[in-house]
């Protein structure tokens, strides 16, 4: 469905970065940041269960240059910094426990409040660039923006890089694919009929000179970031805590698929519904497979079909 950076038809959360700077600046100097975040993405699983020696920090070197690369270009201000650090300290305190409850729970709370913060674009001094400006994929679809979210990026990194148990092995992934189809199959089928039904978005198969863009961005800067969070931290975190009662599983993919619809609110009622819907689907993929990475491709799955086969990002009239 429509899981971009912004809701259809409101405006863009973020600070972005004007057509004429993003143009004056180059196309070079925009996406250099963003292409060491995926190049630091990518490391992690390069590292697999590798904890120590040059490959375990690699990626931390590609994201502090990431950061310079932003701050030397004007996407990152000084004020960001801490932003950053203070998110990066508190992964840290959750996905590496103190003895101390009062430190760990110190630790979520910060979390959570500034992970809400990144998420919404709400921490100051982050200018991340527009790169998409007004488009109509299709006569009777909303207008499109699309922003490089700097912010959204690095959380999705961290918690990864700190938190996550990566597939480390070829046989690994192809095990967890198995077991991942099925579902991602089901998910997309079923959230495109309702969005037919419901005429939230119609039939409309396309393949826009933006494709390789939106491609890379949908699936390092929001899926990653989304799945990471709600699937990675909140629904793994709730399964541990309700670890000893029967419904423990099955209730944590349902408070953090309602959460992750939650998420979703600025495109009003029918948007936070299918939103949620989707949820469960990679959710359910998550549980499935134990995998965080299932439950991006499952996401990704979805926004791919939804961008390339339907209406994008909705009907006008919605």
């Amino acid at each position: 469905m429509v899981f971009a950076d912004s809701a259809p038809g409101g405006k863009p959360r973020e600070i972005a970065i004007a057509p004429a700077e993003s143009k004056h600046l180059g196309w070079f100097v925009v996406l250099l940041p963003f292409a060491l975040l995926t190049f630091a993405l990518a490391v992690l699983w390069w590292r697999g269960e590798r904890r120590t020696g040059p490959a375990a920090w690699t990626w931390l070197v590609l994201l502090a240059s990431a950061v310079a690369a932003g701050w030397f270009h004007g996407i990152l201000q000084p004020v960001a910094l801490p932003g950053l650090a203070l998110f990066a300290l508190a992964a840290f305190g959750v996905f590496r426990p103190p003895a101390d409850r009062r430190v760990r729970l110190l630790a979520h709370v910060a979390f959570v409040g500034l992970a809400a913060a990144l998420m919404t674009h709400q921490w100051p001094g982050f200018a991340n660039p527009r790169v998409i400006h007004a488009r109509l994929f299709t006569p009777d679809a909303l207008p499109f923006r699309l922003h490089l979210n700097f912010d959204k990026a690095c959380l999705g990194l961290l918690i990864l890089a700190l938190g996550a148990r990566l597939l480390g092995a070829w046989s690994e992934f192809g095990g967890m694919l198995r077991r991942l189809w099925p579902v991602a199959l089901g998910t997309v089928a079923v959230l495109m009929a309702l969005a037919l039904v419901s005429g939230y978005v119609r039939f409309a198969p396309k393949l826009p000179p933006e494709t390789a863009l939106w491609l890379w961005a949908n699936l390092c800067f929001t899926c990653v970031a989304e799945e990471a969070l709600f699937r990675g931290y909140l629904q793994n975190r709730l399964a541990a805590a309700w670890q000893n009662r029967s419904y423990g599983p099955a209730a944590a993919l349902v408070v953090a698929a309602v959460a992750f619809g939650l998420a979703h609110a600025g495109g009003g009622l029918a948007y936070v519904a299918l939103s949620t819907l989707a949820g469960l689907g990679y959710g359910w993929a998550y549980l499935r497979t134990g995998r965080i990475e299932a439950a991006i491709l499952a996401h990704f799955a979805l926004n791919a079909v939804h961008f390339l086969g339907f209406t994008y990002p909705a009907l006008a009239r919605n």
